[in-house]
């Protein structure tokens, strides 16, 4: 990195640690971010309104343990300037996937040529098609970039793709909850293996996230998609959380429909993945009465991730002409419960 301006020196070089912001303070951002913080990294908080407030005032406050009785306390640099924040090692986005274009452009002076930059959001990422071998090399995903702005504003040679499996909740700004186990696997997206993603599997290790290196990550990405499509639009149609849903014998069969048309559009795209239903559905049974992120936002009156966790699935399968009616009708009903319900409401007669 350049040494001629101000906040462009990796500290890594000096000190062992790395200079990492986490854009996004949503529950997956305060979860990282505090997490990161009490590794020892040195972390900046991409944040605005009453969260950067509470941040600034009380740090950032992360209850985890099975009764969230443990509290870590965290201190980090939080601004809504990423100017004031200057060159980063590494950039976590942990925004809402619909909220990624408006973000792109102001993480701008975070990025400089060597930062890494790993997205942590759900479903079918915008990177997908990049440096990946096959017929559809560089196509955008027009579900979720339709523009290609993000192709152009977050370069794929510097992005390092991110598979989360993180249950948290936003509990008040700057204050999450997080009680389940924490695992993040990362990879290059051109299937290589090199040092930067090792070290920040590291990083993330010695902060008590359990991180693996995959040099295949659209694999374990794959296995994300079909968690995120069998549970997150279901969940807002029922109200039903994590237990239920993978248990209640009239929402299961549902589930497990959900689950063959994604394994059978995975295997289209080469995937290799370990995937056993019966093993996928004890698991998270056992994950308890946890609410879905699309959940959580869908009660909040939050625009969903549709698009990026169900609409860009659909469009893979149009691209290798892969049926999912099951799916398909699922998501129609969510897409009119979720635009139903932030209309406006009609006065009574």
């Amino acid at each position: 990195m350049s040494t001629s301006q101000p906040n462009t020196t990796s500290p890594a070089a000096q000190s062992g640690t790395l200079r990492i912001a986490v854009a996004g303070a949503g529950a997956i951002g305060c979860t990282v971010a505090a997490m990161l913080s009490q590794g020892g990294q040195r972390v900046s908080l991409l944040a605005r309104g009453a969260t950067l407030d509470a941040v600034r005032a009380n740090g950032l406050q992360l209850h985890r343990g099975k009764d969230a009785s443990q509290t870590i306390i965290a201190s980090v640099a939080a601004s809504d300037n990423a100017a004031y924040l200057g060159v980063q090692d590494a950039v976590f986005i942990c925004t809402k996937a619909q909220d990624l274009t408006k973000i792109a452009a102001s993480l701008q002076p975070l990025i400089g040529p060597e930062t890494c930059i790993i997205p942590m959001v759900n479903g079918v990422p915008w990177w997908y098609f990049q440096k990946s071998p096959g017929r559809l090399t560089g196509r955008q995903v027009h579900s979720v970039d339709p523009d290609g702005q993000l192709l152009k504003l977050l370069p794929a040679d510097q992005v390092i793709g991110a598979v989360q499996f993180l249950t948290a909740e936003r509990l008040a700004p700057g204050v999450a909850s997080s009680t389940n186990h924490m695992l993040v696997i990362l990879g290059e997206i051109d299937h290589t293996e090199t040092p930067r993603a090792a070290r920040l599997v590291q990083a993330l290790n010695a902060a008590g996230i359990e991180s693996r290196l995959n040099p295949r990550i659209r694999d374990p990405l794959w296995t994300k998609i079909i968690a995120n499509l069998s549970s997150n639009p279901l969940s807002v149609l029922t109200g039903a959380t994590l237990d239920t849903l993978y248990s209640d014998p009239r929402l299961l069969p549902i589930v497990r429909k959900i689950m063959n048309e994604c394994l059978a559009l995975a295997a289209s795209f080469g995937a290799r993945i370990d995937f056993d239903p019966p093993s996928f559905i004890e698991q998270a049974q056992g994950m308890g009465p946890v609410r879905t992120s699309m959940l959580q936002d869908s009660l909040a009156g939050h625009p969903l991730e549709l698009a990026a966790i169900g609409d860009a699935v659909l469009e893979l399968a149009q691209l290798q002409g892969i049926p999912m009616p099951v799916t398909s009708d699922i998501l129609a009903m969510t897409h009119y419960r979720d635009e139903a319900g932030r209309a406006p409401t009609a006065p009574s007669a």
